[in-house]
């Protein structure tokens, strides 16, 4: 039985028009989490996702993701961090399930680089420890990366490995035990505000809520008619073999980051039993999210290849394994989280521009927060989603 039959999830058109307290637009792990923190509180809440749980056309899948705490693209970020590793060691007691392992994190990039200055931005704002080490030591030290003498690396204690199918799969099954009703499936048409509260037209009719989160990902384009300005970018993480080679175990190899060039990015994980996941971040093909291309062609393998020859000993070999995601990216490639600048009635938990599934633990807090009129304890307003219209106004 697959977890979409295992929760709360009736099929077709709804027995009579409902009133809920809050729709949550959405799935992915953003989605999920948010359901099961409204749904905790006592918010009867109904999730609607226009395709199944852990599906392959969206941002949450991929078996594995990165999480770390001296996070260079912004010292702002930090707070949220702290609070996210222990939300999901919170939600790993809740579901039983493990989510996360520890193994370190290590950002190798040149000096006057955005990834290396960018951590010790952080790590020093932060008081967060970290090592710094030349490119020698990092080859001595971690015999899987073959970093050129150029390269300087940052090494912290504090970054690892999330399951990501997992990950939603633990949100699901909490909130669906808190009550919240999940409608797989079914594709939201759009919504507006109307005397009742918000309005949701979906494949199967109206449905009406005092609050409404959006958390469709890259399908929040449409649903945010130009609020949010996203742009959709298709990603192809790869997998590739390391039998026999202890070097790339989780015990002896930390995630990675890898700044080549100023703005080349690659990133990647040890196997922990699919293969080494390596693939270069940003620099996707740009679509709409229905339009992305899923085949995986050798124009898509080539430079992860190329990178792993200079950068990765002994990872030889095509890759076993590969799939496609998106990101969904604003112009400042920070999320856009908070209430819709338009209607208090609406929040949005969206764009998290290809670093934001580490978050969706205490994004999820966060959001039932500026749900339920609940303090927040976060500075948002870097991400706000009112800081586009005042781009445009002022």
């Amino acid at each position: 039985m697959s977890l979409s039959q295992e929760v709360r999830n009736p099929s077709g058109p709804y027995p009579s028009r409902s009133r809920w307290d809050a729709i949550v637009v959405g799935c992915g792990v953003m989605g999920a989490s948010v359901s099961y923190n409204l749904a905790r509180r006592g918010v009867r809440v109904l999730n609607i996702e226009r395709f199944g749980v852990n599906h392959e056309s969206g941002s949450s899948h991929g078996r594995t993701r990165i999480i770390r705490l001296a996070y260079y693209e912004d010292p702002r970020y930090v707070p949220l961090l702290r609070r996210a590793f222990e939300s999901w060691k919170e939600i790993e007691s809740k579901s039983g399930k493990k989510l996360l392992r520890m193994t370190g994190g290590l950002m190798i990039g040149k000096q006057g680089g955005e990834l290396v200055d960018g951590v010790m931005k952080s790590a020093r704002a932060h008081g967060i420890p970290y090592e710094s080490l030349t490119a020698s030591e990092v080859r001595s030290r971690f015999p899987a990366f073959n970093p050129g003498d150029e390269f300087s690396a940052v090494y912290e204690q504090n970054a690892g490995i999330l399951s990501a199918e997992e990950s939603v799969r633990a949100f699901v099954g909490l909130a669906s035990e808190a009550g919240c009703e999940f409608r797989f499936s079914e594709e939201v048409r759009g919504w507006k505000s109307g005397p009742e509260g918000v309005e949701v037209e979906t494949t199967y009719g109206r449905q009406v809520a005092g609050k409404l989160v959006l958390c469709a990902g890259a399908w929040n384009g449409g649903l945010l008619k130009g609020i949010v300005p996203l742009q959709c970018e298709r990603q192809v993480p790869l997998w590739f073999s390391s039998e026999g080679q202890e070097r790339y175990a989780p015990t002896r190899m930390p995630v990675f980051i890898m700044e080549e060039e100023r703005g080349v990015f690659f990133y990647g994980i040890p196997d922990v039993g699919h293969g080494v996941k390596v693939a270069r971040t940003h620099g996707g093909e740009i679509s709409e999210p229905d339009e992305v291309r899923r085949e995986v062609t050798e124009s898509d393998v080539a430079p992860v290849r190329a990178f792993i020859s200079r950068r990765l000993r002994d990872l030889d070999g095509p890759p076993i394994a590969s799939t496609t995601c998106i990101y969904s990216n604003t112009p400042d490639m920070n999320f856009a989280v908070g209430v819709h600048p338009g209607d208090p009635r609406v929040t949005i938990l969206s764009a998290c521009s290809g670093h934001g599934f580490k978050f969706a633990s205490v994004l999820g807090e966060v959001t039932a927060d500026l749900v339920t009129g609940a303090k927040v304890d976060y500075d948002l307003s870097f991400i706000s989603p009112g800081r586009f219209r005042k781009s445009k106004t002022g």
